[in-house]
Protein backbone atom coordinates (compact mmCIF):
# COMPACT_ATOMS: atom_id res chain seq x y z
CA UNK A 1 0.00 0.00 0.00
CA UNK A 2 2.32 2.35 0.92
CA UNK A 3 4.68 1.74 -1.99
CA UNK A 4 1.52 2.55 -4.37
CA UNK A 5 1.13 5.89 -2.50
CA UNK A 6 4.86 6.26 -3.39
CA UNK A 7 4.43 5.68 -7.08
CA UNK A 8 1.41 7.41 -7.51
CA UNK A 9 2.98 10.91 -5.94
CA UNK A 10 5.85 10.40 -7.81
CA UNK A 11 3.09 10.62 -11.36
CA UNK A 12 1.03 13.64 -9.54
CA UNK A 13 4.60 15.33 -9.08
CA UNK A 14 5.85 14.62 -12.55
CA UNK A 15 2.53 15.72 -13.96
CA UNK A 16 2.93 19.05 -12.05
CA UNK A 17 5.94 19.76 -13.11
CA UNK A 18 4.89 18.90 -16.84
CA UNK A 19 2.13 21.53 -16.30
CA UNK A 20 4.31 24.13 -14.74
CA UNK A 21 6.88 24.09 -17.83
CA UNK A 22 3.92 23.74 -19.95
CA UNK A 23 2.17 26.56 -18.66
CA UNK A 24 5.56 28.76 -18.16
CA UNK A 25 6.92 28.09 -21.42
CA UNK A 26 3.31 29.57 -23.16
CA UNK A 27 3.27 32.58 -20.51
CA UNK A 28 6.69 33.23 -21.65
CA UNK A 29 5.98 33.16 -25.41
CA UNK A 30 2.72 35.26 -24.86
CA UNK A 31 4.58 37.84 -23.66
CA UNK A 32 7.87 37.28 -25.91
CA UNK A 33 5.54 37.64 -28.85
CA UNK A 34 3.73 40.62 -27.32
CA UNK A 35 0.86 38.62 -27.12
CA UNK A 36 -0.75 41.47 -25.01
CA UNK A 37 -0.57 43.77 -28.09
CA UNK A 38 -2.38 41.18 -29.74
CA UNK A 39 -5.81 41.82 -27.58
CA UNK A 40 -5.85 45.39 -29.05
CA UNK A 41 -7.04 46.58 -32.75
CA UNK A 42 -3.56 48.83 -32.74
CA UNK A 43 -2.16 47.70 -36.68
CA UNK A 44 1.47 47.50 -34.74
CA UNK A 45 0.75 44.56 -33.09
CA UNK A 46 0.14 42.84 -37.12
CA UNK A 47 3.70 44.68 -37.63
CA UNK A 48 5.57 42.71 -34.78
CA UNK A 49 6.43 39.65 -37.31
CA UNK A 50 9.34 41.08 -39.44
CA UNK A 51 7.69 39.25 -42.22
CA UNK A 52 4.09 41.35 -41.46
CA UNK A 53 6.88 44.60 -42.11
CA UNK A 54 6.36 45.65 -45.65
CA UNK A 55 2.20 44.38 -45.76
CA UNK A 56 2.20 47.33 -42.69
CA UNK A 57 3.85 49.99 -44.80
CA UNK A 58 2.04 49.24 -47.73
CA UNK A 59 -1.19 49.51 -45.50
CA UNK A 60 0.18 52.96 -44.00
CA UNK A 61 0.36 54.14 -48.26
CA UNK A 62 -2.49 52.81 -49.09
CA UNK A 63 -6.07 54.20 -49.30
CA UNK A 64 -7.85 52.93 -46.08
CA UNK A 65 -4.98 53.68 -43.08
CA UNK A 66 -7.34 56.27 -42.14
CA UNK A 67 -10.42 54.71 -41.98
CA UNK A 68 -9.58 50.62 -40.79
CA UNK A 69 -7.07 49.31 -39.26
CA UNK A 70 -6.10 45.39 -39.60
CA UNK A 71 -8.65 43.31 -38.06
CA UNK A 72 -11.57 46.16 -39.71
CA UNK A 73 -10.61 44.32 -42.74
CA UNK A 74 -9.46 40.73 -41.60
CA UNK A 75 -11.68 39.50 -39.01
CA UNK A 76 -15.28 38.84 -38.24
CA UNK A 77 -17.12 41.84 -36.51
CA UNK A 78 -19.09 39.75 -34.08
CA UNK A 79 -17.30 39.80 -30.81
CA UNK A 80 -17.02 36.07 -30.31
CA UNK A 81 -16.71 35.03 -34.14
CA UNK A 82 -13.60 38.06 -34.10
CA UNK A 83 -12.29 36.42 -31.14
CA UNK A 84 -12.18 33.16 -31.27
CA UNK A 85 -10.55 34.17 -35.51
CA UNK A 86 -7.69 36.48 -33.80
CA UNK A 87 -7.22 33.09 -31.36
CA UNK A 88 -7.40 30.21 -34.22
CA UNK A 89 -5.32 32.59 -36.99
CA UNK A 90 -2.65 33.86 -33.92
CA UNK A 91 -1.97 30.16 -33.03
CA UNK A 92 -1.88 28.94 -36.90
CA UNK A 93 0.30 32.19 -37.77
CA UNK A 94 2.59 31.20 -34.35
CA UNK A 95 2.62 27.45 -36.05
CA UNK A 96 3.93 28.63 -39.33
CA UNK A 97 6.64 30.82 -38.20
CA UNK A 98 8.22 28.26 -35.82
CA UNK A 99 7.62 25.04 -37.68
CA UNK A 100 7.05 25.62 -41.54
CA UNK A 101 9.71 25.64 -44.01
CA UNK A 102 8.10 28.83 -46.03
CA UNK A 103 6.27 30.72 -42.94
CA UNK A 104 6.18 33.73 -45.60
CA UNK A 105 4.50 32.31 -48.27
CA UNK A 106 1.08 31.69 -46.33
CA UNK A 107 -2.23 33.28 -47.50
CA UNK A 108 -5.53 33.99 -46.78
CA UNK A 109 -7.95 30.76 -46.17
CA UNK A 110 -11.12 30.74 -47.87
CA UNK A 111 -12.42 32.03 -44.45
CA UNK A 112 -10.42 34.55 -44.14
CA UNK A 113 -11.23 35.69 -47.45
CA UNK A 114 -15.02 35.79 -46.69
CA UNK A 115 -14.08 37.88 -43.66
CA UNK A 116 -12.45 40.25 -46.02
CA UNK A 117 -15.66 40.60 -48.34
CA UNK A 118 -18.32 40.49 -45.53
CA UNK A 119 -16.38 43.61 -44.17
CA UNK A 120 -16.16 45.38 -48.01
CA UNK A 121 -19.62 44.88 -47.74
CA UNK A 122 -20.18 46.21 -44.53
CA UNK A 123 -18.77 49.19 -44.52
CA UNK A 124 -19.55 50.24 -48.54
CA UNK A 125 -23.17 48.85 -47.66
CA UNK A 126 -25.90 49.15 -50.53
CA UNK A 127 -23.31 50.18 -53.10
CA UNK A 128 -21.08 47.13 -52.57
CA UNK A 129 -23.73 44.41 -52.50
CA UNK A 130 -25.78 45.76 -55.86
CA UNK A 131 -22.42 46.24 -57.63
CA UNK A 132 -20.94 42.73 -56.80
CA UNK A 133 -24.30 40.33 -56.67
CA UNK A 134 -26.32 40.83 -60.09
CA UNK A 135 -28.95 38.96 -58.10
CA UNK A 136 -29.55 41.71 -55.45
CA UNK A 137 -30.68 44.18 -58.41
CA UNK A 138 -32.55 42.17 -60.39
CA UNK A 139 -31.39 43.24 -63.71
CA UNK A 140 -27.80 43.31 -64.00
CA UNK A 141 -24.77 44.92 -62.85
CA UNK A 142 -24.68 49.00 -62.79
CA UNK A 143 -21.96 51.27 -64.20
CA UNK A 144 -18.56 49.38 -64.75
CA UNK A 145 -19.21 46.32 -62.86
CA UNK A 146 -21.55 44.99 -65.88
CA UNK A 147 -18.58 43.87 -67.47
CA UNK A 148 -17.14 42.26 -65.47
CA UNK A 149 -20.04 40.18 -64.13
CA UNK A 150 -21.30 36.97 -64.52
CA UNK A 151 -25.21 37.08 -63.89
CA UNK A 152 -24.66 33.31 -62.35
CA UNK A 153 -22.04 34.33 -59.46
CA UNK A 154 -21.06 37.07 -57.69
CA UNK A 155 -17.92 39.11 -58.30
CA UNK A 156 -15.58 39.56 -54.88
CA UNK A 157 -14.53 42.72 -54.34
CA UNK A 158 -11.11 41.79 -54.24
CA UNK A 159 -11.46 40.34 -58.13
CA UNK A 160 -10.63 44.65 -59.14
CA UNK A 161 -9.68 46.07 -56.29
CA UNK A 162 -6.85 43.96 -54.54
CA UNK A 163 -5.07 46.68 -53.32
CA UNK A 164 -7.84 48.75 -51.99
CA UNK A 165 -6.42 48.29 -48.54
CA UNK A 166 -2.79 48.49 -49.21
CA UNK A 167 -0.61 50.15 -51.85
CA UNK A 168 1.25 46.63 -53.12
CA UNK A 169 -0.73 43.27 -53.96
CA UNK A 170 -0.60 40.78 -50.94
Amino acid sequence: MQNAKKKASKWIIALLVIIGLTGGFGIFTFFFANGPQHLTHDPEACKNCHVMEQVYESWMKGGHQHVAVCIDCHMPKDFVTKWLAKAKYGFLHGYAFTFLDNPVAFTASDEQKEFIQENCIECHKDYARNSIDPRAIGDGLPGKHKEYGNANEPLKCVSCHRQAGHAHNF
